[in-house]
């Protein structure tokens, strides 16, 4: 009966929509310091000239990445009816939409960060990349967030602290880019990783599959793998160009790696949620 007052429930502000709000807050102050800091565009280090990406592999580059705003919508889609039909209630079906919404907003600040880079990928600080990493761990939060069924004090203690990693990240980001120094970027993936671990904990605890763990090996191990293999590889627009290196492991970082795991997930929880209803639709249907 609770759940079900829970789901059909019409009232907008509440306590719990209080607390969101609140830990939205404490991110978004962050991002407000880090916007009257930052550039927007990446200064360049040298008088050089900038090697850009044209041809096959640019237009690669820009697929993969548009390739998101289509599988995107499609996870919104099949997340909102799965978690329906499995009976979660609407204010955490909202988190997982608002979650996979925030992604495209990160997707859309990386392509604007590489239009300012030419489509070649260099490491930099600027208010485009960090938008990116800014919407990507608010989007895992919120995703994860949407995997719950009940809210705990434990739950809401994890929001606190991933709001406020929000905020240290965006502390030290501006930090980073004055000493020129990426290592001030290593909490921002540490802060990726805990998120990515709670949102895989809370899949498996939904849908009770091993394959959930796919998800991580694609959207974090693989995607990090060639990420290395950029760092190391990719060159230097400047002084050691590298395009079919850089554009290469570029578009196998998120085709193979982000993309990837977005989309195992999506057909987990397509799987969990909506095939098994379809099949009793079509079993119902031949009597």
């Amino acid at each position: 009966m609770d759940k079900l007052k829970d789901r059909t429930n019409s009232k907008i502000f509440s306590i719990e929509l209080g607390f969101i709000a609140l830990c939205f807050f404490i991110g978004l102050a962050g991002f407000a310091y880090v916007l009257t800091i930052l550039p927007g565009i990446a200064e360049s280090t040298t008088d050089q000239s900038r090697t850009c990406i044209t041809g096959g592999w640019k237009l690669g580059l820009i697929i993969t990445h548009v390739l998101t705003f289509g599988l995107i919508p499609l996870a919104m889609r099949i997340f909102y009816q799965s978690l329906n039909n499995i009976g979660f209630p609407l204010r955490t079906i909202f988190a997982s939409q608002l979650g996979l919404a925030f992604i495209m907003v990160a997707i859309a600040s990386e392509i604007g960060w590489h239009v300012t880079q030419c489509w070649y990928y260099q490491n930099d600080f600027t208010i485009l990349n960090f938008m990116f990493y800014f919407f990507l761990i608010s989007a895992f939060t919120l995703w994860s967030d949407g995997l719950i069924e009940k809210t705990t004090v434990i739950t809401k203690l994890i929001n606190i602290v991933f709001a406020i990693s929000l905020l240290i990240v965006s502390i030290l980001y501006p930090l980073g880019y004055e000493a020129s120094n990426d290592n001030f970027k290593v909490p921002i993936y540490i802060a990726l990783t805990l998120v990515f671990s709670v949102l895989t904990y809370r899949g498996y605890k939904v849908l009770q599959d091993w394959k959930i763990i796919l998800v991580p090996i694609f959207s974090v191990g693989v995607n990090l793998s060639f990420v290395f293999l950029l760092d190391k590889f990719g060159g230097n627009p400047y002084t050691d160009p590298q395009v079919l290196y850089n554009a290469l492991f570029h578009i196998l970082h998120d085709l193979l790696g982000t993309e990837a795991g977005v989309a195992i997930f999506t057909w987990l929880i397509y799987m969990k949620g909506i095939a098994p209803e379809n099949i009793k639709q079509k079993l119902a249907n031949q009597k």
